[in-house]
Protein backbone atom coordinates (compact mmCIF):
# COMPACT_ATOMS: atom_id res chain seq x y z
CA UNK A 1 0.00 0.00 0.00
CA UNK A 2 1.37 3.39 -0.98
CA UNK A 3 1.88 5.71 1.97
CA UNK A 4 0.92 9.35 1.82
CA UNK A 5 2.82 11.69 4.13
CA UNK A 6 0.45 14.55 4.77
CA UNK A 7 0.84 14.80 8.55
CA UNK A 8 3.01 17.22 10.51
CA UNK A 9 2.23 20.28 8.46
CA UNK A 10 0.87 23.47 9.92
CA UNK A 11 -2.89 23.10 9.67
CA UNK A 12 -5.71 25.57 10.15
CA UNK A 13 -9.39 24.81 10.71
CA UNK A 14 -12.73 26.25 11.66
CA UNK A 15 -15.37 25.10 14.09
CA UNK A 16 -17.80 25.50 11.15
CA UNK A 17 -20.49 27.26 13.14
CA UNK A 18 -21.49 29.58 10.30
CA UNK A 19 -23.71 32.61 10.52
CA UNK A 20 -26.37 32.83 7.82
CA UNK A 21 -25.85 29.87 5.48
CA UNK A 22 -26.97 30.69 1.94
CA UNK A 23 -25.69 27.54 0.21
CA UNK A 24 -24.85 24.10 1.60
CA UNK A 25 -24.14 20.89 -0.30
CA UNK A 26 -22.72 17.64 1.12
CA UNK A 27 -23.85 15.34 -1.74
CA UNK A 28 -25.57 12.97 0.68
CA UNK A 29 -28.79 12.89 -1.36
CA UNK A 30 -27.26 10.26 -3.64
CA UNK A 31 -24.57 9.56 -6.21
CA UNK A 32 -26.18 11.77 -8.82
CA UNK A 33 -26.07 15.49 -9.63
CA UNK A 34 -27.88 17.37 -6.82
CA UNK A 35 -30.99 19.38 -7.64
CA UNK A 36 -30.13 22.82 -9.02
CA UNK A 37 -26.49 21.98 -9.74
CA UNK A 38 -25.04 21.91 -13.27
CA UNK A 39 -22.39 19.62 -14.77
CA UNK A 40 -20.93 21.99 -17.38
CA UNK A 41 -18.92 20.08 -20.00
CA UNK A 42 -17.01 23.11 -21.31
CA UNK A 43 -14.72 20.97 -23.50
CA UNK A 44 -17.73 19.05 -24.82
CA UNK A 45 -15.77 15.81 -24.62
CA UNK A 46 -18.07 13.93 -22.27
CA UNK A 47 -15.59 13.76 -19.40
CA UNK A 48 -17.40 15.43 -16.49
CA UNK A 49 -17.77 15.41 -12.71
CA UNK A 50 -19.21 12.28 -11.11
CA UNK A 51 -20.08 11.28 -7.56
CA UNK A 52 -18.52 8.63 -5.36
CA UNK A 53 -18.20 7.26 -1.86
CA UNK A 54 -15.55 5.24 -0.01
CA UNK A 55 -12.69 7.73 0.25
CA UNK A 56 -10.46 6.03 -2.34
CA UNK A 57 -8.06 8.75 -3.59
CA UNK A 58 -7.10 9.06 -7.25
CA UNK A 59 -3.37 8.54 -7.81
CA UNK A 60 -2.74 6.31 -4.78
CA UNK A 61 -2.71 2.54 -4.50
CA UNK A 62 -6.22 1.21 -3.98
CA UNK A 63 -7.91 0.49 -1.67
CA UNK A 64 -7.38 3.48 0.59
CA UNK A 65 -9.40 6.04 2.55
CA UNK A 66 -7.16 9.07 1.99
CA UNK A 67 -10.07 11.36 1.08
CA UNK A 68 -11.66 10.66 4.46
CA UNK A 69 -8.50 10.53 6.56
CA UNK A 70 -6.54 13.49 5.18
CA UNK A 71 -9.05 15.73 3.39
CA UNK A 72 -11.93 15.10 5.83
CA UNK A 73 -14.46 14.35 3.13
CA UNK A 74 -17.51 12.56 4.55
CA UNK A 75 -19.80 10.02 2.87
CA UNK A 76 -20.52 10.99 -0.73
CA UNK A 77 -18.46 13.56 -2.62
CA UNK A 78 -18.03 15.00 -6.11
CA UNK A 79 -14.99 13.89 -8.12
CA UNK A 80 -13.34 14.52 -11.47
CA UNK A 81 -11.26 11.39 -12.12
CA UNK A 82 -8.99 12.40 -15.00
CA UNK A 83 -6.80 9.35 -14.49
CA UNK A 84 -9.84 7.11 -14.80
CA UNK A 85 -10.91 8.79 -18.04
CA UNK A 86 -7.55 8.12 -19.70
CA UNK A 87 -5.84 10.23 -22.35
CA UNK A 88 -8.16 10.17 -25.34
CA UNK A 89 -9.96 13.46 -24.56
CA UNK A 90 -8.84 16.56 -22.69
CA UNK A 91 -11.12 17.75 -19.87
CA UNK A 92 -12.49 21.20 -19.12
CA UNK A 93 -15.47 20.60 -16.84
CA UNK A 94 -17.14 22.69 -14.15
CA UNK A 95 -19.45 21.64 -11.31
CA UNK A 96 -21.67 24.72 -10.90
CA UNK A 97 -23.96 25.54 -7.97
CA UNK A 98 -27.46 26.92 -8.17
CA UNK A 99 -27.78 30.69 -7.81
CA UNK A 100 -27.97 32.17 -4.29
CA UNK A 101 -28.78 35.64 -3.00
CA UNK A 102 -26.21 37.56 -0.95
CA UNK A 103 -27.47 40.98 -1.97
CA UNK A 104 -27.89 42.04 1.66
CA UNK A 105 -24.54 40.68 2.87
CA UNK A 106 -21.34 42.55 3.59
CA UNK A 107 -19.28 39.46 4.40
CA UNK A 108 -19.41 36.30 2.27
CA UNK A 109 -17.34 33.21 3.07
CA UNK A 110 -16.93 30.11 0.87
CA UNK A 111 -15.71 26.90 2.51
CA UNK A 112 -15.22 23.34 1.29
CA UNK A 113 -13.19 20.20 1.87
CA UNK A 114 -11.19 18.87 -1.04
CA UNK A 115 -8.28 16.78 -2.25
CA UNK A 116 -6.51 17.96 -5.39
CA UNK A 117 -3.94 15.39 -6.56
CA UNK A 118 -1.22 17.34 -8.38
CA UNK A 119 0.75 16.16 -11.38
CA UNK A 120 0.56 15.58 -15.12
CA UNK A 121 -0.78 19.04 -15.91
CA UNK A 122 -3.98 18.91 -13.89
CA UNK A 123 -5.45 22.28 -12.83
CA UNK A 124 -8.23 23.14 -10.40
CA UNK A 125 -10.05 26.47 -10.43
CA UNK A 126 -12.49 27.70 -7.80
CA UNK A 127 -14.59 30.47 -9.35
CA UNK A 128 -17.55 32.58 -8.25
CA UNK A 129 -20.14 34.31 -10.43
CA UNK A 130 -20.54 37.98 -9.52
CA UNK A 131 -23.70 38.56 -11.53
CA UNK A 132 -21.74 39.35 -14.69
CA UNK A 133 -18.78 37.00 -15.04
CA UNK A 134 -16.91 34.13 -13.41
CA UNK A 135 -14.05 35.27 -11.15
CA UNK A 136 -11.22 33.00 -9.99
CA UNK A 137 -10.75 32.91 -6.19
CA UNK A 138 -8.46 29.85 -5.83
CA UNK A 139 -6.16 27.84 -8.09
CA UNK A 140 -4.49 24.46 -7.59
CA UNK A 141 -1.78 22.77 -9.66
CA UNK A 142 1.66 21.23 -9.25
CA UNK A 143 4.25 19.16 -11.03
CA UNK A 144 4.31 16.26 -8.56
CA UNK A 145 2.00 14.53 -6.09
CA UNK A 146 3.99 16.18 -3.28
CA UNK A 147 2.42 19.46 -4.49
CA UNK A 148 -1.11 18.20 -3.83
CA UNK A 149 -3.59 20.40 -1.94
CA UNK A 150 -6.08 18.99 0.54
CA UNK A 151 -8.21 19.62 3.60
CA UNK A 152 -10.53 22.44 4.59
CA UNK A 153 -10.44 25.66 2.57
CA UNK A 154 -12.09 28.90 3.70
CA UNK A 155 -12.07 31.75 1.19
CA UNK A 156 -13.31 35.27 1.81
CA UNK A 157 -15.29 36.17 -1.32
CA UNK A 158 -16.84 39.33 0.10
CA UNK A 159 -15.17 41.54 -2.54
CA UNK A 160 -16.50 39.39 -5.36
CA UNK A 161 -20.01 38.59 -4.11
CA UNK A 162 -21.29 41.08 -1.53
CA UNK A 163 -24.56 42.63 -2.73
CA UNK A 164 -24.94 40.08 -5.57
CA UNK A 165 -28.45 38.65 -5.92
CA UNK A 166 -27.65 35.83 -8.37
CA UNK A 167 -24.26 34.59 -7.17
CA UNK A 168 -22.87 31.12 -7.92
CA UNK A 169 -19.78 29.05 -7.16
CA UNK A 170 -18.15 26.45 -9.36
CA UNK A 171 -15.27 23.97 -9.30
CA UNK A 172 -13.61 23.81 -12.69
CA UNK A 173 -11.13 21.09 -13.64
CA UNK A 174 -8.74 21.29 -16.61
CA UNK A 175 -6.55 18.32 -17.48
CA UNK A 176 -5.83 15.37 -19.75
CA UNK A 177 -5.04 11.97 -18.25
CA UNK A 178 -3.91 13.81 -15.12
CA UNK A 179 -4.88 12.70 -11.58
CA UNK A 180 -8.08 14.15 -10.14
CA UNK A 181 -9.96 16.39 -7.74
CA UNK A 182 -12.56 15.52 -5.09
CA UNK A 183 -14.80 18.11 -3.36
CA UNK A 184 -17.27 17.91 -0.47
CA UNK A 185 -19.07 19.98 2.21
CA UNK A 186 -19.50 23.12 0.11
CA UNK A 187 -20.87 25.99 2.20
CA UNK A 188 -21.42 29.68 1.46
CA UNK A 189 -22.22 31.77 4.53
CA UNK A 190 -22.81 35.45 5.19
CA UNK A 191 -21.59 36.09 8.74
CA UNK A 192 -21.99 39.49 10.31
CA UNK A 193 -18.79 38.97 12.35
CA UNK A 194 -16.06 37.75 10.01
CA UNK A 195 -13.78 34.89 11.04
CA UNK A 196 -10.23 36.04 11.80
CA UNK A 197 -7.17 34.75 9.97
CA UNK A 198 -4.70 33.37 12.53
CA UNK A 199 -0.95 33.06 11.97
CA UNK A 200 1.53 31.01 14.01
CA UNK A 201 4.47 33.43 14.04
CA UNK A 202 7.18 32.20 16.39
CA UNK A 203 8.02 29.75 19.16
CA UNK A 204 10.56 28.81 21.80
CA UNK A 205 10.82 25.97 24.29
CA UNK A 206 8.03 27.48 26.41
CA UNK A 207 6.25 30.13 24.30
CA UNK A 208 4.15 30.45 21.16
CA UNK A 209 3.39 33.71 19.33
CA UNK A 210 0.25 34.13 17.21
CA UNK A 211 -1.23 37.08 15.35
CA UNK A 212 -4.63 38.00 13.93
CA UNK A 213 -5.15 39.67 10.56
CA UNK A 214 -6.76 42.80 12.03
CA UNK A 215 -6.80 44.67 15.32
CA UNK A 216 -9.85 43.97 17.44
CA UNK A 217 -11.26 42.13 20.44
CA UNK A 218 -10.63 38.38 20.54
CA UNK A 219 -11.35 35.36 22.73
CA UNK A 220 -8.48 32.83 22.80
CA UNK A 221 -8.63 29.27 24.12
CA UNK A 222 -5.96 26.55 23.99
CA UNK A 223 -4.94 23.14 25.25
CA UNK A 224 -2.39 20.43 24.60
CA UNK A 225 -2.92 18.84 21.18
CA UNK A 226 -5.33 17.30 20.34
CA UNK A 227 -7.58 19.65 22.31
CA UNK A 228 -11.29 20.20 21.62
CA UNK A 229 -12.58 23.73 22.05
CA UNK A 230 -14.82 24.17 25.07
CA UNK A 231 -13.41 21.29 27.12
CA UNK A 232 -11.68 23.19 29.89
CA UNK A 233 -8.48 24.57 28.42
CA UNK A 234 -6.73 27.84 29.16
CA UNK A 235 -8.46 31.07 28.08
CA UNK A 236 -7.70 34.76 27.70
CA UNK A 237 -8.96 37.83 25.85
CA UNK A 238 -7.25 40.41 23.66
CA UNK A 239 -8.67 43.94 23.60
CA UNK A 240 -7.98 46.21 20.63
CA UNK A 241 -4.99 44.13 19.57
CA UNK A 242 -3.80 41.68 16.95
CA UNK A 243 -1.06 39.63 18.68
CA UNK A 244 -0.72 37.33 21.68
CA UNK A 245 2.03 35.23 23.25
CA UNK A 246 1.18 31.99 25.05
CA UNK A 247 3.66 31.42 27.88
CA UNK A 248 4.62 28.73 30.40
CA UNK A 249 4.03 25.97 27.85
CA UNK A 250 5.52 22.48 27.89
CA UNK A 251 8.56 22.02 25.65
CA UNK A 252 8.45 19.79 22.58
CA UNK A 253 4.64 19.76 22.53
CA UNK A 254 1.91 20.89 20.10
CA UNK A 255 -1.07 23.00 21.13
CA UNK A 256 -4.53 23.43 19.63
CA UNK A 257 -5.33 27.15 19.74
CA UNK A 258 -8.81 28.55 19.04
CA UNK A 259 -9.48 32.21 18.35
CA UNK A 260 -12.79 34.00 17.70
CA UNK A 261 -13.50 37.66 17.13
CA UNK A 262 -15.82 39.55 19.48
CA UNK A 263 -17.72 42.10 17.40
CA UNK A 264 -19.73 43.40 20.37
CA UNK A 265 -23.37 43.17 21.25
CA UNK A 266 -23.17 39.38 21.59
CA UNK A 267 -22.00 38.97 17.99
CA UNK A 268 -19.07 36.56 17.60
CA UNK A 269 -17.24 34.96 14.69
CA UNK A 270 -16.61 31.23 14.47
CA UNK A 271 -13.71 29.81 16.46
CA UNK A 272 -10.73 29.36 14.13
CA UNK A 273 -8.15 26.74 15.04
CA UNK A 274 -4.40 26.86 14.53
CA UNK A 275 -1.97 24.12 15.56
CA UNK A 276 1.22 25.56 17.05
CA UNK A 277 3.99 24.16 19.19
CA UNK A 278 7.23 24.49 21.11
CA UNK A 279 10.75 23.23 20.51
CA UNK A 280 12.25 20.42 22.59
CA UNK A 281 14.32 21.08 25.71
CA UNK A 282 16.91 18.34 25.19
CA UNK A 283 18.83 19.92 22.31
CA UNK A 284 21.81 20.79 24.49
CA UNK A 285 21.83 17.67 26.67
CA UNK A 286 24.44 15.21 25.47
CA UNK A 287 24.30 12.55 24.32
CA UNK A 288 21.31 13.81 22.31
CA UNK A 289 19.14 11.47 20.25
CA UNK A 290 15.92 11.75 18.24
CA UNK A 291 14.15 8.72 16.78
CA UNK A 292 11.31 10.74 15.14
CA UNK A 293 8.63 8.68 16.89
CA UNK A 294 5.84 11.14 17.69
CA UNK A 295 4.02 11.23 20.99
CA UNK A 296 0.26 11.77 20.95
CA UNK A 297 0.75 15.46 21.78
CA UNK A 298 3.24 16.10 18.95
CA UNK A 299 1.74 17.21 15.64
CA UNK A 300 4.57 19.36 14.24
CA UNK A 301 8.10 18.55 13.15
CA UNK A 302 9.38 21.56 15.06
CA UNK A 303 8.54 19.58 18.22
CA UNK A 304 11.50 17.37 17.22
CA UNK A 305 13.80 20.35 16.71
CA UNK A 306 13.59 20.04 12.91
CA UNK A 307 13.44 22.95 10.46
CA UNK A 308 13.73 23.22 6.69
CA UNK A 309 15.19 25.37 3.92
CA UNK A 310 15.83 25.25 0.18
CA UNK A 311 13.54 24.97 -2.81
CA UNK A 312 12.82 21.27 -2.25
CA UNK A 313 11.01 19.44 0.53
CA UNK A 314 11.58 16.81 3.21
CA UNK A 315 8.56 14.82 4.32
CA UNK A 316 7.64 12.71 7.33
CA UNK A 317 6.40 9.16 6.90
CA UNK A 318 5.09 6.52 9.29
CA UNK A 319 5.27 2.83 8.34
CA UNK A 320 2.17 0.68 8.39
CA UNK A 321 3.26 -2.66 9.82
CA UNK A 322 -0.20 -4.17 9.45
CA UNK A 323 -0.58 -3.93 5.67
CA UNK A 324 1.35 -7.15 5.01
CA UNK A 325 3.86 -5.37 2.77
CA UNK A 326 7.38 -4.89 4.16
CA UNK A 327 8.75 -3.34 0.97
CA UNK A 328 7.23 0.02 1.88
CA UNK A 329 8.50 0.13 5.48
CA UNK A 330 11.29 2.70 5.59
CA UNK A 331 12.14 3.47 9.23
CA UNK A 332 15.54 2.44 10.56
CA UNK A 333 14.03 1.78 13.97
CA UNK A 334 10.40 2.12 15.02
CA UNK A 335 7.87 3.46 12.52
CA UNK A 336 8.86 7.01 11.55
CA UNK A 337 11.49 8.48 9.25
CA UNK A 338 12.15 11.50 7.04
CA UNK A 339 12.51 11.36 3.28
CA UNK A 340 13.45 13.71 0.45
CA UNK A 341 12.01 12.82 -2.96
CA UNK A 342 13.12 15.75 -5.09
CA UNK A 343 13.50 13.90 -8.38
CA UNK A 344 13.70 16.13 -11.45
CA UNK A 345 14.51 15.89 -15.14
CA UNK A 346 15.55 19.54 -15.31
CA UNK A 347 17.11 20.85 -12.09
CA UNK A 348 19.23 19.67 -9.18
CA UNK A 349 17.59 19.01 -5.81
CA UNK A 350 17.90 21.61 -3.04
CA UNK A 351 16.30 20.46 0.20
CA UNK A 352 17.76 21.11 3.67
CA UNK A 353 16.63 19.56 6.94
CA UNK A 354 18.23 21.02 10.07
CA UNK A 355 18.43 19.67 13.62
CA UNK A 356 18.94 22.18 16.43
CA UNK A 357 19.93 24.68 17.57
CA UNK A 358 22.51 23.08 19.85
CA UNK A 359 24.66 24.97 22.33
CA UNK A 360 28.19 23.96 21.33
CA UNK A 361 31.29 24.85 23.34
CA UNK A 362 34.68 25.61 21.83
CA UNK A 363 36.45 23.25 24.23
CA UNK A 364 34.55 20.16 23.01
CA UNK A 365 34.35 18.02 19.90
CA UNK A 366 30.85 17.06 18.70
CA UNK A 367 29.84 14.11 16.56
CA UNK A 368 26.62 14.35 14.56
CA UNK A 369 25.32 10.98 13.33
CA UNK A 370 22.28 9.62 11.57
CA UNK A 371 21.22 6.59 9.54
CA UNK A 372 20.67 6.94 5.79
CA UNK A 373 19.43 4.87 2.86
CA UNK A 374 18.03 5.43 -0.63
CA UNK A 375 14.68 4.22 -1.92
CA UNK A 376 15.93 2.12 -4.84
CA UNK A 377 18.92 1.38 -7.03
CA UNK A 378 19.72 4.04 -9.61
CA UNK A 379 19.71 3.48 -13.35
CA UNK A 380 18.98 5.12 -16.69
CA UNK A 381 15.43 5.93 -15.60
CA UNK A 382 15.99 6.49 -11.87
CA UNK A 383 18.56 9.01 -10.53
CA UNK A 384 21.06 8.33 -7.79
CA UNK A 385 21.15 10.56 -4.71
CA UNK A 386 23.75 13.02 -3.42
CA UNK A 387 23.88 14.68 -0.02
CA UNK A 388 25.93 17.08 2.07
CA UNK A 389 26.25 17.26 5.84
CA UNK A 390 26.86 20.73 7.23
CA UNK A 391 26.96 22.85 10.35
CA UNK A 392 25.62 26.40 10.46
CA UNK A 393 24.72 29.15 12.88
CA UNK A 394 21.41 29.60 11.00
CA UNK A 395 18.75 27.29 9.59
CA UNK A 396 17.90 29.29 6.46
CA UNK A 397 20.10 27.38 4.00
CA UNK A 398 22.78 30.09 4.09
CA UNK A 399 26.17 30.21 5.78
CA UNK A 400 26.64 26.44 5.83
CA UNK A 401 30.03 24.89 6.52
CA UNK A 402 30.11 21.61 4.61
CA UNK A 403 31.58 18.83 6.75
CA UNK A 404 31.05 15.89 4.39
CA UNK A 405 29.86 15.36 0.81
CA UNK A 406 28.47 11.99 -0.29
CA UNK A 407 27.78 11.59 -4.01
CA UNK A 408 26.19 8.76 -6.00
CA UNK A 409 24.65 7.04 -3.00
CA UNK A 410 23.23 3.62 -3.86
CA UNK A 411 22.78 1.93 -0.46
CA UNK A 412 19.24 0.61 -0.15
CA UNK A 413 20.07 -0.58 3.37
CA UNK A 414 20.66 1.85 6.21
CA UNK A 415 24.21 3.06 6.81
CA UNK A 416 25.31 5.26 9.71
CA UNK A 417 26.78 8.60 8.59
CA UNK A 418 28.88 10.67 10.99
CA UNK A 419 30.77 13.96 11.05
CA UNK A 420 32.76 15.69 13.79
CA UNK A 421 32.89 19.41 14.50
CA UNK A 422 34.73 21.61 16.99
CA UNK A 423 33.47 25.22 17.00
CA UNK A 424 36.02 28.01 17.02
CA UNK A 425 33.79 29.92 19.42
CA UNK A 426 31.01 28.83 21.77
CA UNK A 427 27.52 29.45 20.37
CA UNK A 428 24.35 28.00 18.89
CA UNK A 429 24.65 25.78 15.82
CA UNK A 430 22.46 23.62 13.59
CA UNK A 431 23.50 20.39 11.91
CA UNK A 432 22.06 20.12 8.41
CA UNK A 433 21.48 17.41 5.81
CA UNK A 434 21.19 18.63 2.22
CA UNK A 435 19.64 16.68 -0.62
CA UNK A 436 21.59 18.12 -3.56
CA UNK A 437 20.96 15.26 -5.99
CA UNK A 438 21.72 15.99 -9.62
CA UNK A 439 18.84 15.91 -12.07
CA UNK A 440 18.47 13.07 -14.56
CA UNK A 441 17.05 14.10 -17.91
CA UNK A 442 15.90 10.55 -18.69
CA UNK A 443 14.23 9.96 -15.30
CA UNK A 444 10.82 8.29 -15.35
CA UNK A 445 10.94 6.98 -11.76
CA UNK A 446 11.65 8.84 -8.55
CA UNK A 447 14.29 8.16 -5.94
CA UNK A 448 14.43 9.33 -2.35
CA UNK A 449 16.81 9.80 0.55
CA UNK A 450 15.62 8.40 3.87
CA UNK A 451 17.16 9.49 7.18
CA UNK A 452 16.41 8.39 10.73
CA UNK A 453 17.94 8.16 14.19
CA UNK A 454 19.71 11.52 14.69
CA UNK A 455 22.28 11.81 17.48
CA UNK A 456 24.85 14.29 18.78
CA UNK A 457 27.57 13.35 21.23
CA UNK A 458 30.08 15.58 22.99
CA UNK A 459 33.62 14.88 24.10
CA UNK A 460 35.78 17.31 26.04
CA UNK A 461 39.02 18.21 24.34
CA UNK A 462 42.47 18.21 25.83
CA UNK A 463 43.14 17.80 29.52
CA UNK A 464 46.57 17.68 31.06
CA UNK A 465 46.62 13.93 31.63
CA UNK A 466 45.38 13.20 28.14
CA UNK A 467 47.89 15.55 26.55
CA UNK A 468 50.76 13.95 28.47
CA UNK A 469 49.76 10.49 27.31
CA UNK A 470 51.87 9.30 24.35
CA UNK A 471 49.87 7.55 21.66
CA UNK A 472 51.27 5.70 18.65
CA UNK A 473 49.77 3.68 15.84
CA UNK A 474 51.05 1.44 13.04
CA UNK A 475 49.34 -0.33 10.14
CA UNK A 476 50.80 -3.85 9.79
CA UNK A 477 50.40 -4.70 6.11
CA UNK A 478 51.45 -8.33 6.49
CA UNK A 479 49.07 -9.07 9.38
CA UNK A 480 46.45 -6.57 8.09
CA UNK A 481 46.02 -5.10 11.54
CA UNK A 482 45.95 -1.60 12.93
CA UNK A 483 48.24 -1.66 15.98
CA UNK A 484 47.59 0.93 18.70
CA UNK A 485 49.59 1.82 21.80
CA UNK A 486 48.80 4.27 24.62
CA UNK A 487 51.71 4.94 26.96
CA UNK A 488 49.90 5.15 30.31
CA UNK A 489 46.11 5.25 29.76
CA UNK A 490 43.89 2.37 28.75
CA UNK A 491 41.97 2.71 25.51
CA UNK A 492 38.20 2.21 25.81
CA UNK A 493 36.95 1.92 22.22
CA UNK A 494 37.79 2.39 18.56
CA UNK A 495 35.56 3.36 15.64
CA UNK A 496 36.81 3.19 12.06
CA UNK A 497 35.13 5.19 9.27
CA UNK A 498 35.49 5.28 5.52
CA UNK A 499 36.00 8.66 3.88
CA UNK A 500 32.28 8.53 2.99
CA UNK A 501 31.49 8.73 6.69
CA UNK A 502 30.36 5.10 6.94
CA UNK A 503 31.28 3.39 10.20
CA UNK A 504 32.86 0.06 9.25
CA UNK A 505 34.32 -1.12 12.58
CA UNK A 506 33.29 -0.45 16.18
CA UNK A 507 35.14 -2.32 18.94
CA UNK A 508 35.36 -2.03 22.70
CA UNK A 509 38.92 -1.85 24.08
CA UNK A 510 40.40 -2.24 27.55
CA UNK A 511 44.20 -2.25 27.28
CA UNK A 512 47.06 0.13 26.55
CA UNK A 513 48.12 -2.03 23.59
CA UNK A 514 45.53 -3.22 21.07
CA UNK A 515 45.58 -4.80 17.62
CA UNK A 516 42.55 -4.26 15.37
CA UNK A 517 41.83 -6.75 12.58
CA UNK A 518 41.11 -4.78 9.39
CA UNK A 519 41.47 -7.65 6.92
CA UNK A 520 37.83 -7.39 5.85
CA UNK A 521 38.19 -3.75 4.79
CA UNK A 522 38.64 -2.78 1.17
CA UNK A 523 41.86 -1.10 0.10
CA UNK A 524 41.67 2.64 0.80
CA UNK A 525 42.01 5.47 3.28
CA UNK A 526 40.25 5.26 6.66
CA UNK A 527 39.81 7.34 9.79
CA UNK A 528 40.11 5.70 13.22
CA UNK A 529 38.70 7.40 16.31
CA UNK A 530 40.23 6.02 19.51
CA UNK A 531 38.58 6.86 22.83
CA UNK A 532 40.81 7.12 25.90
CA UNK A 533 39.28 7.86 29.29
CA UNK A 534 36.49 10.10 27.96
CA UNK A 535 38.68 11.82 25.35
CA UNK A 536 39.41 10.89 21.78
CA UNK A 537 42.17 10.82 19.20
CA UNK A 538 41.49 10.60 15.46
CA UNK A 539 44.08 9.18 13.09
CA UNK A 540 44.22 8.46 9.36
CA UNK A 541 45.67 5.27 7.91
CA UNK A 542 45.88 3.58 4.53
CA UNK A 543 44.80 -0.04 4.26
CA UNK A 544 46.56 -1.83 1.39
Amino acid sequence: MKKITLLFTLMFGSALMFGQVVLSEDFESGLTLPTGWTNNDIAAGGEIWTFATGGDAVGYTSPNTIYYDDAFLVGNYAILDSDGYGGAIAEDAALESPAFDVSGATNVILSFNHFFTAGYGGEGYVEVYNGTTWVQVAYYTGAEQADSSFGLEEIDVSTELSSVANAQVRFRWVGDYSWGWAVDNIVVSAPTCVDPAITFDDFSQTTVDISMNASGDYDIEWGVYPYIQGTGGSTTTVTAGDTYQLTSLMSGVSYSIFVRKNCGGGDYSNYIEVTAGTSPSNLSTYPYSEDLEADANQALLLNFGLSFAGTGTWSYTVDDLLDGDTTNDYAYDGLASMFSNNTSTAEDADAWVYVGPFNLASDSEYTFSFFQRVLAAAGLSRPNKDLEIAVSSTNDGLGNTILLTLDDLVNIDYVERSVTFTPATTGQFYFGIHDKSSFLATATAGNALFVDGFSVTSEALSIAEFESNRFTHFYNKNAQTLDLESSNMEMTSVEIYSLLGQRVISNSLSNTIESIDVSDLNTGVYLAKINIDGNSKTIKFIKN
